[in-house]
């Protein structure tokens, strides 16, 4: 259960400046689908326009390759279907979505009613396993639009610490505005900041600098607001395809926008780890 903003020491903030106090901050093993499902419902409610792109696809594979036994005849009932999924998420020994958010994504379901042929059903499931998953769509999402924040350490909030953590894991999109707006709201409970990378789900620790070179680690108040800084440390390429993804990155896009590019899955997802090699090499001294 998520706290109420005022006792709140964790936040997921959207890159739209949209704070969401948290207990824990959203992770996921991609390998472990139980907490892709976890995942994917924080983000189903939190940012829309996932929706229709990234989830609608992921939760629909998931439901046809996890319930083949409610197919009858080649073609999917929704009722037995959502019966299906509340049953799952009731036998575990921990929370994955509520039992009624499977009314939400069986609602107007797209497979509902059709069947499907054998050999149309396998290439579903292998769209499930080399794209939703092995591509980490869901958990690069959550990673790319969301900020970790949390008084007190990286990890464990200590109760009265005055030391607020964010932890960024996009590449090529600023954060600094929103965290200069959401450490000035809290100006009497704040008193020094940190911005470094996320070592959960990027491997790093590094720290971002502000414009004079200084690390931002425990940065006393004052000297915070009296630097500038900016997180988007990539340099505008020249490239036509590598121009269009920075852009879309850099406003804040979504998984939707690049999907809706003219360029293939491959080359997309081949762009975005060179983004995020050159981040690293930066933030390392390497570039």
């Amino acid at each position: 259960m998520e706290k109420k903003d005022k006792e709140a020491t964790a936040w997921m903030i959207k890159n739209d400046g949209t704070e969401i106090p948290v207990v824990t901050h959203w992770y996921a093993d991609k390998n472990e689908i139980d907490e892709v499902l976890a995942l994917s419902y924080h983000l189903w409610e939190h940012d829309e326009s996932s929706r229709d792109g990234v989830l609608r696809g992921f939760f629909d594979l998931w439901m046809m390759r996890t319930f083949p036994e409610k197919m009858k005849y080649g073609a999917m009932k929704k009722d037995k279907v959502n019966d299906a999924i509340k049953n799952y998420v009731s036998s575990k020994p921990y929370f994955i979505f509520p039992k009624a958010f499977a009314d939400t994504i069986t609602a107007d379901w797209f497979f509902s009613g059709r069947r499907f042929s054998a050999s149309r059903i396998a290439k579903f499931n292998e769209m499930l396993d080399e794209r939703w998953i092995r591509g980490r769509e869901i958990v690069n999402t959550v990673n790319q639009r969301f900020l970790r924040a949390r008084y007190g350490g990286k990890k464990n909030t200590a109760p009265g610490n005055k030391d607020m953590y964010f932890r960024i894991s996009s590449v090529g999109f600023d954060w600094f505005p929103l965290i200069r707006s959401f450490v000035e709201k809290r100006a009497d409970t704040i008193e020094t900041v940190t911005i470094m990378r996320d070592a959960e789900s990027t491997g790093s620790e590094a720290f971002y600098r502000d414009a004079a070179g200084s690390a931002y680690d425990k940065i006393p108040f004052k000297e915070f607001f009296a630097g500038q800084g900016n997180t988007n440390l990539l340099s505008i390429s020249e490239s036509g395809a590598h121009m269009q993804i920075q852009k879309i990155l850099a406003d804040g896009g979504s998984a939707k926008e690049l999907g809706e590019l003219d360029m293939d899955y491959d080359t997309i997802k081949g762009i975005l780890s060179l983004m995020n090699q050159l981040e690293e090499e930066h933030l390392s001294g390497g570039a």
